[in-house]
């Protein structure tokens, strides 16, 4: 009878171990798979930031070079009046 009664304490001793452990693992499961979520919300927002001043780069650059253009245009009609005739 005492091997029955020691075997009987042991098995919640057991399954409280397991259980906390199996709680500690879930635990760190949920805290990693957060911290993925927030590190992946993170880079979509930066990528969609980054997105958004390209466009705005490309849009300055075209901008630039349209000036550019009327800019030689305009020098040459300027160079054109001043040639003698």
């Amino acid at each position: 009878m005492a091997s029955q009664s020691s075997d009987s304490k042991r098995k919640p001793i057991k399954s409280v171990y397991f259980s906390t452990n199996y709680a500690l693992k879930a635990d760190y499961r949920e805290s990693r798979r957060l911290d993925l979520k927030k590190r992946l919300g993170v880079l979509l927002y930066r990528r969609e930031r980054m997105e958004r001043e390209l466009e705005a780069i490309k849009a300055a650059l075209s901008t630039l070079e349209e000036q550019m253009k009327s800019n030689v245009a305009y020098e040459q009609l300027s160079i054109c009046d001043k040639s003698p005739s």
